[in-house]
């Protein structure tokens, strides 16, 4: 019924006022006299500033807040607001009882402006008043709509802050404003609002609230209580200063189809599930598409929806956003288009580089669009730029790592990013202006995936970071007592008649390696070429199923995996897929636990393969078959399988029962000669409450050797998990059997009964000290002998500062049992991170204490290990970061080094033009004596076109070279090559 609206600091008394027209310079000139209207008006015909007359029906104002113990305030209002009209002139009030007569006879659900006005017509109204009102501690807004009942238009909308204790007072500017016509106040942009920012923090809801004081609040609001209430406050005119803070503008008119114009048709949504009563925008429909370019400069831009009011996720949850943001949204039969223009008060402070795709994200000034498709809350598409257009995709989850944990994201900032494996082929330009950056977007609707409706409602939010304030701004406002970054997005409106052709992508790829492996037998350096080409087929079964297919992949991996520390190594260590073909789509076959349960490494040389994926109704849906000729490579031409293929088989099946919750079903086979590796289970999550989550999982397996050996074996998972703004908190546990095994996953530890806790709190000064708290954990281990093998208490602390400065600390008690003896322990580590150039940022970790060795013969050493890496940007097109892992261990009888491991990273890249990239990789790793040395061209039309020319060089120090007797193949400290590889890939998308 009304905006979704945010309380910032207010002066004593509160006024309404009419917002100041804010234009882009560029657009300003070019739009005709009748359409600069203000931001936030629909562009209709001018509202009429004489007092309307006539019948008015008054409808119960909506709790936007949605804490129960205020809805009775909703009542008390349109009371209020009901009488003080019917005291006026030339006024007459429908009485409440035919009013709630007339509401009980519809849906139950917040009202639509088409709605209020069937309603109006009904009982004999010429007006019909809607409204709504948030509360946050004392503080308290009101805002209310005037619907003609006659034309169905939107004639007006009012806006009150103040306390509680001005309560009549902000009724009263109300009632004033409906009778005056005039519009109400929206947050100033520019100096005004910097300096309404300065002015101080936003009230937080710790302060008083509805049980301090219920009797005198109850008799402020409606009723008895108005015979002793305080004298009208002073009317003040147009003009009169703004008291509060940001209001979304006014709702577009009932029945208007074309987006509106400059002031963008922004309003609440209404039957919208959990987005009920979230900001709602209405896309404009394009009739010519822009060039994108990045200037802003096309006719589009200037009838399109644009947004306008920002609120800030942090530093300052909930507090208008210091630099100004422009974002504009339309859309024709088969693109999605936007414009954003990020605005700064001083441009010096930009952040912008020109790197390869994906990778602006992680230090610069980015704008995020994200869209739920499906309106599910349980996935979400993102689309990022930085100011110079550089592009950015990801597939966002809706349950872990799509909601705030420990009351925020990494320390109590930002918005969640995704998983960027995924790939989206749309056109983006950006370019650097005099106040900041513009840019450009648009989205083929063949990238996306959404139902099959004539009409689309679509999940929306905007997000933008400004790195060198440490700030992240959204549209929709999002709050910290909610867990879910899904559920509190805005709502995308109006999309219709979208292209239903189907999508149809053809990928060739062509590979070609040469070679070479040093032999450790004969000291040789034979080498040999590898050329290779494949095809990759992808078709829309509908606008969201889709169906891959893949002949000889090319699964050549453009860039390794990254060096870890295998010295001293309990369990093992577990790398990321990293192939295209797989990485699409994981995130259906991902099942939360402890298990990794589909992991399709294992599929280590696939001939071909095919794979289904996408949505049908509620049901998410996954099913993959790679045959894969690995299992057949043996070196005895005579041993059995010889040149023989595994075949695998990945099913997934999921429910989506609400927002953020589902049930779902897991099948894994993998088989090779009669021999068979299957996994079957169901998982579930239920978000109980919006900071509260139940997760579950149980799977069995069963197993088949190629000797005919059979084992089954099962696990459970399990845990239940609060986040809230302050405390967080989750208990969970699980247990794996000893014979649980799976040839398509992977399973770090088995034999296992494992519970755990943890509990933390964090306190949010939101000043030079953002946020900051300790947290508690403990977890114990056993064996299925029941047998403790494994004990920690751990209090850490972590604290996030302005600037982007952030530390960490913790002290740990273990005890853990290796080899049968059980070792106690006390380990200590520090870290942080310093991000406060964009010229430069650097941080680390470092942990030391009580190491156990992990030998034939274990004991407890001094150990430490250590992070510690750098990040430099010298020049906008020139990027280079250092990284350095250290593992040490010192036997503490004799004060001997057993190990010390040092692993040196560097990354360096240069972009001469837009699609035109120079990568090198330089690594040495102390311990096993290698060097290694990568160099990349890479030339990238968009995300399927792509040409590669690589170089790689593989170095080790010669007495750590053995042969097969294990014997020093050569007496020399000197740097041996090893291998030696140069390739070419080229890469051609055809789409139709």
């Amino acid at each position: 019924m009304c905006a979704v609206l945010l309380l910032t600091p207010v002066r004593p008394m509160a006024s309404v006022h009419e917002r100041p027209s804010t234009q882009l310079p560029h657009l300003a000139r070019q739009v005709p006299a009748a359409q600069e209207v203000p931001a936030g008006v629909s562009g209709q015909d001018s509202v009429p500033t004489d007092r309307p007359d006539g019948t008015f029906a008054v409808l119960p104002f909506i709790n936007i807040s949605r804490d129960e113990a205020d809805d009775w305030l909703g009542d008390g209002f349109a009371e209020t607001v009901a009488a003080d009209l019917a005291a006026s002139p030339g006024v007459t009030v429908v009485g409440r009882d035919q009013v709630a007569s007339a509401l009980t006879g519809g849906t139950g659900e917040t009202l639509d402006a088409a709605a209020a006005t069937r309603l109006g017509r009904s009982v004999g109204a010429n007006w019909v008043v809607t409204g709504g009102f948030q509360r946050v501690g004392e503080r308290l807004r009101i805002t209310a709509r005037l619907l003609d009942a006659g034309t169905g238009s939107v004639t007006d909308s009012v806006t009150a802050d103040g306390t509680m204790d001005e309560v009549f007072d902000l009724q009263d500017q109300i009632v004033a404003g409906l009778l005056r016509g005039r519009t109400s106040a929206v947050t100033p942009t520019g100096p005004e609002r910097r300096a309404r920012t300065e002015a101080g923090p936003l009230p937080t809801s710790e302060g008083p609230g509805l049980d301090n004081a219920p009797a005198r609040e109850r008799e402020a609001v409606g009723g008895a209580g108005r015979a002793a209430r305080a004298p009208r406050a002073p009317e003040r005119g147009p003009g009169s200063p703004v008291p509060g803070g940001l209001v979304i503008p006014r709702a577009e008119p009932a029945g208007r189809a074309d987006g509106g114009g400059l002031g963008g048709p922004v309003a609440v949504a209404v039957s919208a599930g959990v987005l009920a009563g979230r900001p709602s925008v209405n896309a404009s429909f394009a009739a010519e598409p822009p060039t994108v370019d990045g200037t802003l400069d096309d006719a589009i831009w200037r009838s399109a929806a644009r947004l306008t009011e920002f609120v800030q996720v942090a530093p300052v949850e909930g507090a208008p956003a210091t630099e100004d943001t422009e974002v504009f949204v339309a859309f024709d039969s088969t693109h999605l288009y936007l414009g954003m223009h990020a605005h700064y008060s001083n441009p010096g402070m930009v952040r912008a580089s020109r790197v390869d795709r994906d990778r602006a994200s992680y230090s610069d000034d980015t704008i995020s669009i994200y869209f739920d498709t499906f309106l599910d809350q349980q996935r979400a598409f993102v689309f990022t730029l930085n100011g110079y257009g550089v592009q950015g995709d990801s597939l966002m989850g809706g349950s872990r790592g799509g909601g705030f944990r420990g009351g925020g994201y990494s320390g109590g900032g930002g918005v969640p990013s995704g998983d960027r494996s995924w790939d989206a082929l749309f056109e983006s330009g950006g370019m650097l202006v005099d106040d900041g950056w513009t840019a450009e977007l648009a989205i083929p609707f063949k990238s996306l995936r959404y139902p099959s409706n004539d009409t689309h409602r679509w999940g929306f939010q905007v997000a933008r970071s400004i790195r060198g304030k440490d700030e992240t701004v959204v549209w929709a406002p999002v709050s910290r007592d909610v867990s879910g970054f899904l559920p509190q997005m805005g709502l995308l409106d109006g999309l219709r008649n979208l292209s239903t052709s189907r999508n149809l992508e053809i990928l060739p790829t062509f590979t070609a390696i040469q070679v070479g492996n040093l032999d450790t037998t004969t000291g040789a350096f034979p080498e040999e070429r590898q050329p290779e080409g494949g095809v990759n087929f992808k078709y829309g079964l509908t606008p969201n199923l889709t169906l891959d297919l893949t002949y000889n992949p090319d699964f050549s991996q453009i860039e390794s995996d990254r060096p870890q520390i295998e010295v001293n190594q309990r369990f093992p260590l577990f790398f990321s897929e990293l192939r295209p073909f797989f990485l699409e789509g994981q995130e259906i076959f991902n099942v939360q636990g402890p298990v990794t349960f589909v992991h399709t490494r294992t599929i280590v040389d696939p001939r071909y393969g095919a794979k289904v994926t996408g949505k049908v109704g509620k049901a998410t849906l996954g099913l993959l078959f790679a045959n894969d000729e690995a299992a057949g490579k043996l070196d005895d031409p005579s041993e059995r399988g010889f040149g023989q293929s595994a075949n695998t088989v990945i099913a997934r099946a999921r429910y989506d029962l609400y927002s953020q919750s589902h049930i779902g079903a897991v099948f894994t086979d993998r088989e090779f000669l009669g021999s068979y590796s299957r996994l079957t289970g169901v998982d579930s999550r239920l978000q109980v409450t919006p900071t509260a989550s139940i997760d579950f999982a149980a799977l069995t397996t069963q197993n088949r050797g190629v000797d005919g050996l059979d084992t089954t074996g099962s696990m459970f998972d399990g845990g239940y998990r609060h986040s809230g703004r302050n405390l967080s908190y989750n208990v969970s546990a699980y247990q794996i059997d000893p014979d649980f095994d799976t040839e398509v996953g992977f399973i770090r530890r088995r034999d296992i009964r494992r519970i755990s806790s943890s509990a933390g709190y964090r306190w949010w000064p939101e000043s030079w000290l953002i946020n900051w708290g300790p947290q508690f954990s403990y977890s114990r281990n056993w064996n299925y002998d029941d047998v403790l093998e494994d004990e920690e208490a751990r209090m850490s602390l972590r604290m996030s500062f302005a600037k982007n400065l952030s530390f960490n600390g913790s002290i740990r008690r273990e005890m853990e049992r290796f080899g049968g003896i059980n070792f106690d322990k006390n380990r200590y580590s520090l870290g942080g991170n310093v991000n406060t150039s964009r010229l430069l940022s650097f941080g680390g970790s470092y942990n030391w204490g009580d190491q156990v060795r992990f030998s034939g013969t274990p004991f407890l050493g001094n150990g430490s290990s250590g992070r510690l890496f750098t990040s430099m940007r010298p020049h906008p097109r020139l990027q280079s970061s250092i990284q350095i892992n250290t593992s040490r261990l010192i036997d503490p009888f004799d004060e001997s080094e057993v190990f010390d491991v040092k692993i040196f990273r560097a990354q360096t890249t240069y972009q001469f033009t837009d699609r035109l990239l120079l990568r090198n990789i330089l690594e040495h790793n102390t311990f096993s004596g290698t060097l290694g040395a990568n160099f990349l061209l890479t030339y990238r039309v968009n995300s399927g076109t792509v040409f590669f020319v690589g170089y790689d060089d593989r170095y080790q120090q010669g007495d750590l070279i053995f042969d097969d007797d294990d014997e020093p193949l050569y007496f020399t400290t000197d740097f041996e090559r090893t291998n030696r590889a140069f390739f070419t890939k080229i890469s051609y998308l055809f789409r139709y």
